[in-house]
């Protein structure tokens, strides 16, 4: 798990840095007419994956990060979303493991409905995926990683329940074909969850 865990402590450091940046510019910009708005929140969720690829490890649980910003000016925010997930499974001595982390970035069109609080949207874009795959055999353990750049597409909604907090729901899809102990495996999968977060 450690290749798995560096890279998605480093893509975390990467986005939380991106989204700092688009924070501090929406209060730097509070003067102007065209400030910058977004969302960030908490996931947490269910992805299945292929069987066959993932035998034993395919319903994983999923949390993660999901964030987008824009300038009030703009058609559609920049989504910046992180996903992990994982499954463990255990017969007798031996344990499987197995997970993903995905970085996915794109774009995000978020609807505005008159007199309602929801806030429906969709989006796309690129998915960067590391899966990992994990044996332990009375005591002897042997794993394999891999990386693949993909694709995702997704829907939502978000609730605002004040002014400046969310809560929601978000569904989507990734595909990206990683090898591991050399079998071509899909590493993406549906994910499906809630959200709840930061609205400005």
């Amino acid at each position: 798990m450690k290749n798995l865990i560096t890279v998605s402590t480093i893509t975390s450091t990467a986005v939380s840095t991106l989204l700092f940046m688009a924070m501090h510019g929406a209060h730097a910009d509070d003067t102007r007419t065209d400030n910058w708005t977004g969302n960030v929140s908490g996931y947490a969720g269910h992805k299945s994956v292929d069987d066959e690829d993932w035998p034993n490890l395919d319903s994983q649980t999923s949390v993660g990060i999901i964030s987008d910003f824009r300038k009030q000016s703009w058609p559609v925010s920049i989504a910046a979303d992180l996903i992990f997930s994982a499954d463990v499974h255990e017969s007798g001595v031996e344990e499987d493991t197995g997970g993903t982390a995905e970085a996915h970035l794109g774009a995000r069109k978020i609807f505005t409905l008159d007199n309602s609080s929801f806030r429906p949207y969709v989006g796309g874009g690129i998915a960067l995926v590391t899966a990992l795959l994990e044996n332990e055999n009375a005591g002897v353990t042997v794993d394999d990683d891999d990386r693949a750049v993909g694709a995702w597409v997704g829907a939502g909604t978000y609730y605002a329940v004040t002014p400046s907090f969310n809560l929601g729901l978000d569904v989507r899809y990734s595909k990206a074909e990683v090898t591991l102990f050399d079998k071509e495996r899909e590493a993406g999968g549906l994910n499906a969850g809630i959200t709840a977060g930061y609205h400005w």
